[in-house]
């Protein structure tokens, strides 16, 4: 009777053990289940964002064909200015 009671004493520290291992993984898998679940949340909110600005982008190319007007606007200008210039006799 006194190794069978000695037997179940060494078990408890070995089966409290185990389970406050198990609690430990289980924690663990359940953090990292929540952490890749909003990483892939996240990857798709900026694929959504990546097109939207692509979206944005292609609204606002106009703006820069403005750039190009604006020196043809100006070559022309100097243009208009040499031809009053050579017309006037170079006033």
């Amino acid at each position: 009777m006194l190794i069978a009671a000695a037997t179940s004493e060494t078990y408890t520290g070995w089966y409290v053990g185990l389970g406050i291992g198990f609690l430990i993984v289980t924690v663990v898998v359940i953090l990292v289940g929540m952490i890749l679940s909003q990483a892939s949340r996240i990857g798709h909110q900026a694929l959504d964002g990546i097109e939207l600005m692509d979206d944005a982008r292609d609204a606002s190319l106009p703006v820069w064909d403005l750039q190009l007007i604006n020196v043809s606007a100006t070559s022309i200008w100097r243009s208009a200015e040499k031809a009053r210039g050579l017309i006037t006799g170079g006033r």
